[in-house]
């Protein structure tokens, strides 16, 4: 199995410690990871990670298979197409546009608009995506407050959909303090802000599955 990491914060790695699959002999795990130090190793993240006190296991002891690839541009799985891009997040972040039998889905987390020419890049990045997964941490109010911190709204996420012609797009990483029904309020919001294009505005949700046809 192959897994894309987009960078190394916690909040993006604590579940890797209790990936079952990791602990089973036989499996082969394949990690690809953008290199933002050369002169650190691949695995050091992990093994920071899984290591006494903060958790029994080391990550050395694991039963799997487990390598690492540096992803700075693009590599190919088979007859699957993966290419990588620098997004704006303090120590460093890359989003992942899979292309797969002409359909392609861009994973795009953790960023802030960089409100210069860099921005276009990344709308070219996302260009006519099937699918865009994209964080939408906050509202343009909250932004205000917490600009610099590494994060986008709402309003960012759907209008660079709407520029990049994107079908459809999933918005998640969402503020711990937006709850359900606040989500659901802004997600009606936008959908009549935006009623007038053609891009499919949902919330992302645990075990969802998404057809692209």
């Amino acid at each position: 199995m192959d897994l894309f990491i987009s960078h190394f914060h916690m909040d993006h790695m604590q579940g890797f410690p209790f990936f079952t699959p990791s602990y089973n002999e036989g499996v082969r795990i394949d990690i690809h990871l953008a290199q933002l130090d050369p002169e650190r190793p691949l695995a050091d993240p992990f093994h920071n990670l899984m290591e006494e006190p903060q958790f029994p296991v080391p990550f050395r002891v694991l039963a799997a298979d487990i390598d690492f690839h540096a992803m700075n541009g693009s590599c190919r799985l088979g007859d699957v197409v993966v290419t990588s891009h620098p997004v704006n997040h303090p120590g460093g972040c890359i989003a992942y546009r899979i292309e797969y039998i002409g359909k392609s889905l861009v994973y795009l987390t953790d960023h802030e608009p960089y409100g210069t020419w860099q921005d276009d890049e990344v709308r070219e990045f996302t260009s006519g995506a099937d699918l865009l997964i994209r964080e939408a941490q906050y509202t343009t109010s909250e932004y205000e407050m917490k600009r610099g911190w590494g994060h986008g709204t709402f309003d960012a996420a759907v209008t660079d959909a709407v520029n990049s012609g994107v079908k459809r797009l999933a918005l998640f990483h969402h503020d711990p303090e937006h709850d359900d029904q606040f989500l659901e309020r802004q997600l009606g919001e936008l959908q009549l802000r935006y009623v007038s294009s053609t891009v499919d505005i949902f919330l992302a949700r645990e075990g969802q599955c998404i057809e692209l046809a």
